[in-house]
Parts: C-alpha cells; structure tokens; sequence
C-alpha cells in the first residue's frame, strides 16, 4: 500500500488529514496561506486521492496506524495537525495512540461515534439509501465508495473518557450548522485535557472551503499561540 503525499513551505511540520471520499486537495484554500510559515503535508489518506490501498477493513484506527507510519518513514515527531471530518476522527486516535507523535492539532467538524446523539439523523438516512442503492446495483463491497460509506454509518467507537490520553492543545472545531450537535463537539473539548472548541457562526461542516479567512485566521492564531 502506498500513500501519495506532498510538501509546501518550510518550518516546523503541519499534517493536513482530509474528509472522506477526499484527498489532500480539499485544503486548496489553506496550502497557500499555511505554507508561508509552516512545512506543510498534505497526505491522501488510504484508497483516496492517489493512495493506493488494500482489502483489509478500513478503521479510523486503521488510518492512523497509517498516519503513525508514515510520519515513522518521514522521520517527524511533534507535529502539528489540521484534521477535517474522517481527518479529525484520525487525529483523535493518532493523538490518543501515538502522544508523542502530535505538537498541536485542530480538528473540524469530529465526532466520536455515530449515533442520533452525534450525528444529523438526515445524514444516516441519506448514507443508508446511498448504500441500499449500491447493493441494488450490484456495486462490489471491496469497492471503495462502498467501503468509504460503509466506514461512515458504522465509525468510528470512540469512548469520550478514552480523550483524556491527547496530551496535545486541540482546537475542536465545528460549523453552527454542521452535521455534529454544538454538544457533541462540546464534549470532545471537555474530554481532552488541553481542549478549547470553537464553533463558526453561519458555517456548516464545510467551513474550510466556504469561509476560508475566517477558518485560517482560527488556525493560525491556535498554532501560533504560545
């Protein structure tokens, strides 16, 4: 299995970890901003963008095995990381597992589980037609999209008391109108020991790319704050 990368700028080491069904590209409107004081790593995460991948079931804990390994070949300890959506659940563990591995990460739009407590009913539902029409077409299991879905409606199984491993400041991020209730981010800043949450006004879970200032301006001042 390979994992596709890229590296803009110089400094210390900040790890871009995308959504699902996603790529290092969905940053297009960070990289240029947070290269021009950082070493940044836009990393593809397994059987997305131009990672290749296997047929072993793919776990968040999967991903950040991979991440974990990848910063190994890389030879990088304490970085600093920006995980959006699937990203953020992988941070969440790679911060959990791997203490040692992360300086300070911010993470939007992360859940811990996925139930009505967590995520947006409408969400589930669309996801579950998503899947029955796919089985309906005779779309393959080992089929990527499927997979990715599948990941989705059943990850990740995180215990919220299991948060207080993240030695890391985190900045836990999320829209107001995003597809996690304020309370479910609410308890992931409450759970980690150095958590501080910050919710968008007006934004939903696609805040990166549709209010980007406003998004890059929150992560700078948290990388950069002392």
């Amino acid at each position: 299995m390979k994992l596709y990368y890229e590296v803009y700028g110089q400094g210390e080491p900040l790890l871009l970890i995308h959504g699902n069904n996603s790529s290092m590209a969905s940053f297009n409107n960070q990289l240029e901003i947070l290269s021009k004081k950082y070493k940044v790593i836009g990393l593809d995460s397994r059987g997305q963008g131009n990672s290749s991948s296997n047929d072993t079931k793919l776990t968040y804990e999967l991903m950040a095995d991979d991440v974990n390994v990848f910063l190994d070949k890389m030879n990088l300890k304490n970085v600093n990381i920006l995980g959006w959506s699937d990203g953020g659940n992988i941070a969440v563990i790679l911060g959990m597992e791997h203490p040692d591995k992360v300086k300070k990460m911010a993470i939007m739009g992360t859940v811990l589980y996925n139930n009505e407590t967590s995520v947006d009913p409408k969400i589930n539902k669309i996801l579950n037609q998503q899947v029955n029409e796919m089985n309906a077409n005779g779309i393959s299991e080992n089929d990527m999209n499927y997979r990715l879905k599948i990941l989705l409606l059943t990850e990740p199984n995180i215990n919220p008391d299991s948060l207080k491993k993240i030695q890391a400041p985190t900045l836990v991020m999320a829209g107001e109108h995003d597809v996690m209730p304020e309370k479910h981010t609410k308890l992931i800043a409450d759970k980690i020991p150095n958590g501080k949450m910050l919710i968008f006004k007006g934004g939903n879970h696609e805040a990166p790319q549709n209010m980007p200032e406003k998004f890059n301006k929150a992560i700078l001042e948290f990388f950069e704050k002392i």
